[in-house]
């Protein structure tokens, strides 16, 4: 028996009706790209394990995976998981604003 799965489909031709939430905001583009954050999420994770830890070393006993794991991050190679990205969320108080940093930049 499979499993159901969920699919996103994002439509940014045709206008949601505005309800002011948001009208303020001017720091990120008005489309949001998926394949985009995917194709960046390595980068923006190498910087944060860069800036928070001295090696790939204490990225992998932080993150409890392999050294290569820990090194393809650090590398900008791959991205971590879910579990790992709220991992990180949940103990670095810092993490939401790096990132929202990151992304205002990339924008």
């Amino acid at each position: 028996m499979s499993r159901p799965r969920l699919t996103l489909i994002v439509n940014n031709d045709v206008p949601c009706p505005d309800t002011g939430a948001g009208a303020g905001q001017t720091s990120w583009s008005k489309q949001f790209d998926p394949y985009a954050l995917k194709v960046s999420a390595p980068d923006l994770w190498s910087s944060y394990f860069r800036a928070r830890f001295h090696s790939p070393r204490e990225v992998a006993l932080f993150c409890d995976v392999s050294f290569q794991t820990a090194l393809n991050w650090w590398g900008a190679v791959t991205a971590p998981t879910s579990h790992i990205a709220l991992l990180v969320m949940l103990t670095d108080p810092a993490a939401p604003e790096f990132f929202g940093q990151a992304m205002e930049r990339a924008a």
